[in-house]
């Protein structure tokens, strides 16, 4: 092999090599971002059930970083769902370098919305017909969605880990109760409230429950 030969092999191989880094390098930054979008999701399920309770409850937020600072953020011109999904797509993008952590802030409202839940989840009734136009009888909320029989839900700390369980479906309770119709489905059905007293109170001749009207007082 002459000079001008080794020369030429030796510009190929650093081509090569050149080529070889760049693609590890791509690839590199591929998985790493890759692992920052699963993380970013998996964090989202697991704060989600905050987010929107603080949204419903109409509370603020206490947010803070890895560093121990801490901060208040407020829903007065955005809801929380929009703030937190900014913040994680700032950080799956490499805006920001970690996720927050949030906890929601009690205020003289918080208890007794909890109160209205535990009242509304085992006074409310819901029956009709499905789309066979089969009579459906009168069933609690949890009946229908297919969740646990309910127990009274004592303070926040409680009603956060109840809205985290998982239905029979593998959903979320927060977002199977999102939207309430008829036996678990988005049908509108005859919606009634049962006094302790065996009263019955039309709340809706036909339709659906949102999150919101689950802590409101119906009784």
């Amino acid at each position: 092999m002459n000079v001008v030969e080794k020369n030429k092999l030796k510009i190929i191989l650093v081509i090569t090599s050149i080529l070889a880094l760049m693609f590890i390098a791509i690839v590199g930054i591929e998985y790493f971002n890759e692992r920052r979008r699963n993380k970013a999701l998996k964090y989202y399920n697991e704060i989600s059930t905050i987010v929107t309770l603080a949204d419903t409850l109409g509370t603020d937020l206490e947010c803070s970083d890895n560093a121990g600072k801490s901060w208040v953020i407020t829903n007065q011109n955005e809801d929380f769902t929009g703030i937190v999904s900014r913040d994680i797509d700032d950080y799956i993008s490499g805006k920001k370098s970690s996720l927050y952590n949030y906890k929601i802030i009690e205020n003289e409202n918080t208890q007794k919305y909890i109160d209205n839940f535990n009242d509304n989840m085992k006074h409310i009734r819901i029956s009709g017909e499905n789309g066979a136009e089969n009579p459906i009888p009168p069933k609690t909320i949890s009946e229908g969605e297919g969740m646990e029989e309910f127990k009274e839900i004592k303070n926040l700390e409680k009603l956060v880990n109840y809205m985290h369980k998982v239905t029979k479906n593998g959903e979320y309770y927060l977002y199977a109760l999102s939207l309430v119709g008829l036996d678990g489905s988005g049908f509108n059905g005859r919606i009634t409230y049962i006094s302790d007293n065996g009263e019955e109170k039309i709340l809706r001749d036909s339709g659906r429950l949102s999150l919101f009207d689950l802590f409101e007082n119906w009784e």
